[in-house]
């Protein structure tokens, strides 16, 4: 997992230098995302609804709701622009009880839940640190494909 994380690293820090005048934020965030998802699939991971985009302030933040299934694995991935400089991202359950530790926004922040019961949880991003007026970061819901069983022979 440390290793998919610099790999991922690697790519957002070659892709930054692509994230010039002519590179708008929020595209940059979504091609970042667009290239996690050849990642996530090759380690399981399935796509789950559309990419969940926004831009926030310094010392605003957004909410985000999901409906979760009982016994799925789920990962929400969330990649903020290079802008960013400061927040973080935390998963809540359905009673708003931290799923996890909330993860620092520069980082590319990967929260897990295996919800033991369905409901809406709800993803918030806070932006403490923004180098521009406002920062462009979208979020990505992904779930775990089942292992299929192995045939007996």
């Amino acid at each position: 997992m440390r290793k998919l994380s610099l790999t991922l690293a690697a790519l957002a820090g070659a892709l930054a230098g692509a994230a010039s005048a002519q590179t708008r934020p929020a595209t940059w965030v979504n091609r970042i995302l667009a290239e996690w998802d050849e990642i996530q699939r090759k380690d399981g991971w399935a796509p789950q609804g559309e990419i969940r985009p926004g831009s926030l302030a310094s010392g605003a933040e957004a909410r985000l709701d999901y409906p979760l299934a009982a016994g799925t694995t789920y990962r929400l991935v969330v990649v903020c622009e290079p802008g960013c400089g400061a927040g973080e991202a935390e998963l809540l359950d359905p009673a708003g009880a931290r799923v996890g530790d909330a993860k620092p926004l520069v980082e590319m922040p990967k929260l897990d839940a295996a919800p033991a019961a369905a409901g809406t949880y709800r993803l918030r991003v806070a932006m403490t640190d923004c180098a521009s007026e406002t920062c462009a970061w979208s979020a990505r819901l992904y779930a775990k494909a089942p292992t299929p069983p192995r045939k007996r022979r």
